[in-house]
């Protein structure tokens, strides 16, 4: 009896341990990965409870140190005064799961200076924490190929992309024998943290051989490209060929432009009405230009972009151009600017009041224009568009040179928008317009010097923003105006080349 005396203690122990056991709290998971730019939820599991109100939760990232507030629910209650500046606007708890007896973080726009240890802390009565790990990675672009001839029998094979963590970069030849020894890597860090890796390779022409170049990353993401070496060597007499090409181009751009110069001169003093045809605009436009913006993209041109002057695509454009002159003239503002009157002021970087013409781009440039809810923006957008309109009337209301000599000033609502850029503003263009959205990709990404304007944009669509980012990456001359609330414009990056902030003006007593 003495020796069972022990055992039947600890049995009335454990069944009285679910009545008395203490808060506790359990990681659903103990690593999470997740990709740039993407979005994840974290989740940690505490007690049964009666009710959540008074609940208190808080998520941190405690490693790498200083340890940073991501969300704090106190007593039932969101409190914002301890969330670090890089968590705001993009983390949040999914409040119907606590019902559940869940803590769900949902962190979105997600970075890579993201990753580190996360705690998550539950508090009732008592109170109890653990742990996870976050990871964020970057999957590498697609390789981009290049071949350099380096001799008369030899020729340098090259590769680009770009990810993250730090990739290797693996050569093989035809029969998948390595070629690690004669090639050389050079990396770098871009703005976002990711590594930008090119690596190269000299081999010989007259060895019939096919060369891949494999990027491979610990996380099983890699991307390869392949030489058909010498079916893909252009022979050196057609090299000499497109040269000749691309320098007959460029000279034929002169030609039109000093050609146009007269012309110009010849008709000043003349009286200024609504041009007829798409190319006397395009001619107008060329010769209104300031700077030499314009001539150095023309002479950058690949061959084929001087298609644009081809007569299907100056007929789409006028098509365009139409039904934008007559929607911005139906809502003109601009009589009131001439009047002196305009409600917003506009400030720079540095906090400096600027004229309110800042807000148009450069050429091939993107200005980003920045104020809370009911400053105006739309106002601003607007008051452009009818400028433009009213600028190329019989009576010009404004005299600015660079809005008279765009050729196309686009007004696109992009509040709450949703899939592929191109298809969005198609969808936001006068239902008159009969463009198909490969006619506005080609008109936006050519070297019609044009004002696309995207109010009220604000991110959170990834199809949308990735699209919007591609397209201000890749397009030739087109100038972009962006208008957004403060914190919902992250994800345009490094695509904006200057940054201005609208206020309402103060009201003079």
């Amino acid at each position: 009896v003495g020796s069972s005396l022990p055992i039947l203690i600890s049995n009335l122990f454990s069944v009285s341990l679910p009545f008395t056991a203490l808060f506790t709290v359990e990681a659903e998971q103990d690593s999470y990965y997740a990709e740039l730019h993407s979005e994840i939820k974290m989740a940690c599991r505490f007690s049964r409870m009666q009710s959540s109100e008074l609940l208190t939760v808080i998520w941190q990232r405690i490693v790498p140190t200083p340890i940073e507030d991501v969300y704090r629910l106190e007593r039932g209650l969101e409190n914002n005064n301890f969330t670090n500046e890089r968590f705001r606007g993009r983390a949040q708890l999914v409040k119907e799961d606590l019902l559940k007896f869940r803590a769900v973080l949902e962190l979105s726009q997600l970075q890579l200076n993201d990753s580190g240890m996360y705690r998550c802390i539950v508090k009732h009565q008592d109170v109890d924490y653990k742990q996870t790990k976050l990871t964020i990675w970057a999957p590498y672009t697609s390789v981009k190929k290049n071949i350099r001839r380096t001799g008369t029998e030899e020729v340098e094979l090259s590769c680009q992309s770009q990810g993250f963590p730090l990739a290797k970069v693996v050569w093989r030849d035809g029969r998948l024998q390595s070629l690690m020894q004669g090639s050389r890597s050079t990396n770098e860090t871009t703005s976002e943290g990711t590594w930008n890796i090119t690596s190269r390779v000299t081999v010989h022409t007259n060895v019939i051989s096919n060369y891949t170049c494999s990027f491979e990353s610990e996380n099983r993401d890699s991307q390869e490209a392949t030489f058909r070496i010498p079916d893909e060597i252009l022979p050196e007499e057609c090299q000499r060929c497109h040269a000749s090409v691309a320098i007959a181009v460029v000279a034929v751009i002169v030609i039109v432009a000093v050609t146009s110069l007269v012309l110009h001169r010849r008709r000043k003093g003349q009286t200024h009405g609504r041009s007829s045809s798409m190319a006397k605009c395009i001619s107008d436009a060329n010769l209104m230009m300031t700077s030499t913006d314009f001539f150095l993209a023309s002479a950058n041109r690949k061959p084929d972009s001087v298609a644009f002057s081809s007569e299907v695509l100056m007929g789409k454009a006028e098509e365009l151009r139409k039904a934008l002159l007559g929607r911005s003239v139906a809502h003109s503002t601009a009589s009131e600017v001439k009047k002196g009157f305009f409600p917003q002021q506009v400030y720079d970087r540095e906090n400096q009041c600027v004229d309110i013409w800042a807000v148009l781009p450069e050429v091939g440039k993107t200005v980003l224009l920045e104020g809370e809810k009911g400053t105006g923006k739309t106002s601003v957008a607007n008051w452009l568009a009818s400028s433009w309109a009213d600028s190329l009337g019989p009576d010009p209301l404004t005299s600015h040179l660079t809005i008279r000599q765009l050729l196309l000033v686009i007004l696109v609502d992009f509040e709450e928008a949703k899939g592929d850029f191109f298809q969005v503003v198609k969808s936001r263009l006068p239902a008159e317009v009969g463009l198909e959205t490969g006619d506005i990709r080609e008109i936006l990404q050519g070297p019609l010097d044009s004002l696309l304007i995207l109010d009220s944009y604000k991110q959170g669509d990834r199809e949308a923003d990735e699209s919007l980012v591609k397209f201000l990456k890749g397009r030739n001359a087109c100038r972009v105006l962006v208008t957004a609330c403060p914190g919902e414009h992250s994800a345009l990056g490094e695509t904006v080349r200057k940054e201005l902030r609208l206020r309402t003006r103060p009201v003079q007593t």
